[in-house]
């Protein structure tokens, strides 16, 4: 095993003594009550390292396990399956949103204990430097878990003491422009203080910057008026993209296809990845999509639910169909006749003879194809939060702005690297949706599509209906053996979207456990 995996081991060891209280399903009424001993904990360099270790993996689990595909690509409309997100008939008890509020508070209530445990147990004598590195890595991760909030919901309670919540556990939301206003907060204080040099799988500065970048892109659309994407914001947005792509030491990898081989984790491309492990005993250490989109002879321990789930016909004609000319493609998706040699090593490899395009991201197979570290729903491949692919397209869309088209050089340059790694033809001129299409084609499977649209909504609603009606989300491609060929064919009825359909609902749970969710949202103060 590494050495940068026996430290997550390790950190989630610890994690189990630390947060585990943290974790029912509601999360405001059932603060962490469980704590390591400040007077044998968080004293040294090392306990500091284990300590923030545990905030890499599993505390994200709920949200990687299901929530992160079922609304981020299914609710973005690049993965079908009968998904309420992907049908706009989520509700207020749906299960999976739930789970995403639920998993992302955990986060949040994880970094709170990690930085007061922090603040209140270090000695006098340990470098500042090494507290402060410690506490940013907390707040990255409090920040990143915000930002998803803030786009899915806009007004949410910030919390920074979770142990407050003992004596009050009813809080009011708080404004959705503070909640983005807290997220540049904490991300700045991790651009500053992210400086030690940590093994590979940690954050950075550079990953704060990244998230930077992201953050003002969102708050662009997300606060804007009157279907006009917020200037400065756009202009920061570019500032600190162009930083990590000019000045920081990630480079996008050449093949696209070994960003998803579990022995590639921690690439120079990785700007942050959830860092999972195979073999702890502790659940919720591993990652389990596999288990969810691959299919029983792919993974060969008894699971692999996979063969209902399919890119969408969106998806679909975007990369090419059944055609191999976009590099991304087979990577991302099967279709019938593909050979995927690192599948099933032991049988000559694996050729695809399903009827319909299924998931290939993030299958990475069966134990003997990945030196045994493949288990019942686990694999210790790591999830991409941000790989430096989706910065590039980040500052493409920056110096785009408010503009119709642009053929802006520095603009093209970004956006046409990503092509050009994906073997497929530059653009000379780029609109909007040249870049939402591609990111269809780099980042479908995960997670980040919903988001997207959300961000087209809040410019105008009426541009986030008609792409849903352009998606055709009653129809699936299947494949055809007497005709050899992939048929679009109907599969239910068209869907009427409008736009009370963009606005999920807060889960019944929490609004049950904790009324104030239904008052007005309060300004947070930042003193």
């Amino acid at each position: 095993m590494k050495r940068t995996n026996l430290i997550f081991t390790a950190a989630i060891i610890l994690l189990m003594g630390v947060v585990a209280a943290g974790c029912g399903d509601d999360f405001f009424s059932r603060p962490p009550t469980g704590q390591i001993v400040q007077d044998n904990f968080y004293k040294t360099e090392t306990d500091l390292f284990m300590a923030t270790g545990s905030l890499y993996n599993i505390g994200w689990f709920d949200f990687n396990d299901k929530a992160a595909q079922k609304l981020g690509d299914a609710g973005g409309g690049v993965l079908r399956h009968g998904i309420p997100f992907y049908w706009f008939r989520s509700d207020a008890a749906e299960p999976r949103l739930n789970e995403t509020w639920r998993s992302l508070y955990i986060i949040i209530n994880q970094a709170n204990t990690q930085i007061a445990n922090i603040e209140q147990g270090v000695p006098a004598t340990l470098d500042r430097e090494v507290v402060d590195h410690r506490i940013a890595e907390a707040r990255f991760m409090r920040a990143v878990a915000y930002l998803h909030l803030a786009r899915i919901w806009g007004h949410v309670p910030i919390i920074t003491r979770t142990d407050e919540l003992i004596d009050d556990p009813l809080v009011y939301r708080n404004r959705e422009e503070d909640v983005f206003q807290f997220v540049l907060n904490e991300l700045k204080f991790a651009e500053e203080h992210l400086v030690l040099n940590d093994p590979a799988g940690r954050v950075n500065r550079w990953s704060a910057k990244g998230y930077l970048a992201l953050t003002y892109l969102s708050m662009a659309s997300h606060l804007s008026s009157g279907g006009t994407l917020v200037q400065e914001y756009l202009d920061n947005a570019l500032e600190y993209a162009e930083d990590v792509i000019l000045n920081s030491p990630h480079q996008l990898m050449d093949n696209y296809a070994d960003l998803f081989r579990r022995e590639n984790n921690n690439n120079v491309e990785s700007l942050f990845a959830l860092q999972w492990m195979v073999g702890t005993g502790e659940w919720g250490a591993q990652n389990s999509v596999q288990a969810y989109y691959g299919q029983p002879a792919l993974t060969g321990v008894g699971d692999g639910w996979g063969a209902g789930h399919q890119i969408s016909n969106w998806a679909f004609e975007l990369l090419g169909g059944a055609s191999t000319e976009d590099a991304r493609r087979k990577p991302t998706f099967m279709t019938h006749g593909d050979h995927y040699p690192e599948l099933r090593t032991a049988f000559g490899g694996y050729t695809h003879e399903g009827s319909r395009p299924n998931v290939k991201k993030y299958i990475v197979g069966r134990p003997e194809d990945n030196d045994g570290q493949v288990e019942f729903m686990a694999t210790d491949i790591n999830t991409y939060m941000l790989r430096l692919a989706e910065v590039y397209l980040i500052a493409a869309e920056a110096i785009l702005g408010n503009n119709a088209s642009t053929t802006d050089a520095r603009a093209l340059e970004y956006f046409n690297t990503i092509r050009e790694r994906a073997g497929v033809d530059p653009y000379d001129e780029i609109t909007f949706m040249d870049i939402l299409e591609e990111r269809v084609r780099e980042f479908t499977m995960e997670g980040k599509l919903y988001y997207d649209l959300l961000r087209i909504f809040k410019l105008d609603s009426q541009d986030a209906i008609n792409l849903v009606d352009l998606q055709q989300r009653h129809m699936r491609h299947d494949w055809d053996g007497d005709a050899g060929e992939f048929e679009l064919i109907q599969d239910g009825t068209p869907i009427t979207v409008t736009e009370s359909s963009f606005i999920l609902p807060y889960p019944e749970a929490e609004m049950t456990a904790n009324p104030k969710l239904r008052e007005d949202p309060v300004p947070y103060d930042f003193d």
